[in-house]
């Protein structure tokens, strides 16, 4: 009996050193989760991300057995044809399900293709940046001081710069490739990110468990990445979905400017390119791209929005 009990205080000993009670952690996590499931839009913005991922992951697999067509495949005689044409005079022929482009290239497959570049360069740019971010607001608030000044001047320098400029600069001078935009975009949204967190350093560093952590001898960077960081996750999350869908629309943008991702590898944002000088003949060209930028952004910010009521200590059921 009595070694139950000291290994009970052992155990709560332990959840209280990390910041976490032993009595409430898990029930706050589950109201988290049954907020956010109560949330109707933010599980649909959830279950329509998660088909995206999966539908432009399996791009491969669906150009060779449900489409039958590559992005780059050229059908001779087939260009600009509506949604659900079908070569008649060819023996194997597919129908095209959102019809052909200026080149007679199949629409859905490069939607496909262009949404799995689409996807790539946003995930990439919000880890990175979250990563990056994350990391100079750790080092700035925990330490402060003229390191933490240091850090802070550097984000408002950066945050001075028009983004969408200096991208377009960036872009026309190196022509960066898909990965190459990805990290472009991220040098220049880590910025908020690390003032948020450096908030959550200056609020976490103060309280009671970090002074524990001390006195037991824990170093700096255990302190901030053991039991400081993960008392500052949620608003972390929160913000890396919302900047997903901020990153596909810059990403557009640049495609669109024709800075971006460079033909022939397809994206939602050249597609658009691509076809504005055929809006009236095939409005479809811009139609479909735009449906499924929109369902992207959308839902990503739905999710994110629901993510930001579900965490917040300040919610009551």
């Amino acid at each position: 009996m009595t070694d139950r009990k000291e290994t009970d205080a052992r155990a709560q000993a332990a959840l209280a050193l990390n910041g976490e009670s032993p009595y409430e952690s898990r029930s706050v996590m589950q109201m988290a989760r049954q907020r956010f499931l109560r949330d109707r839009l933010a599980v649909f913005g959830s279950v329509m991300l998660l088909l995206l991922v999966i539908l432009t992951l399996g791009a491969p697999l669906l150009s060779e057995y449900v489409t039958g067509f590559t992005p780059e495949q050229i059908e001779l005689g087939a260009t600009l044809k509506t949604p659900g044409y079908l070569n008649e005079r060819l023996k194997d022929a597919r129908v095209h399900v959102l019809g052909t482009d200026e080149l007679g290239r199949d629409v859905l497959t490069r939607i496909i293709f262009g949404g799995r570049v689409s996807l790539y360069v946003s995930f990439l740019t919000v880890l990175v940046s979250v990563s990056f971010g994350t990391l100079v607001g750790a080092v700035a608030g925990y330490f402060g001081g003229a390191w933490g000044s240091i850090l802070m001047r550097l984000v408002d320098v950066i945050m001075s710069i028009p983004a969408l400029f200096l991208l377009i600069l960036i872009a026309s001078v190196f022509h960066p490739g898909v990965t190459g935009l990805a990290l472009v975009l991220a040098t220049l949204s880590w910025t908020g990110v690390s003032r948020l967190v450096r908030g959550e350093f200056l609020t976490h560093k103060n309280r009671d468990y970090v002074d524990a952590a001390r006195v037991i001898g824990a170093g700096p960077a255990r302190i901030i990445f053991r039991h400081i960081l993960p008392n500052a996750t949620s608003p972390l999350i929160v913000a890396a979905t919302l900047s997903i869908g901020n990153v596909i629309l810059t990403e557009t943008a640049l495609s669109f400017l024709g800075m971006g991702v460079q033909p022939p590898t397809p994206s939602w944002g050249n597609m658009l390119t691509n076809s504005q000088q055929y809006l009236y003949r095939a409005p479809f060209l811009i139609i479909f791209p735009g449906l499924f930028i929109l369902i992207t952004v959308l839902s990503a910010n739905l999710m994110g929005n629901g993510l930001r009521d579900a965490l917040d200590p300040r919610m009551t059921e």
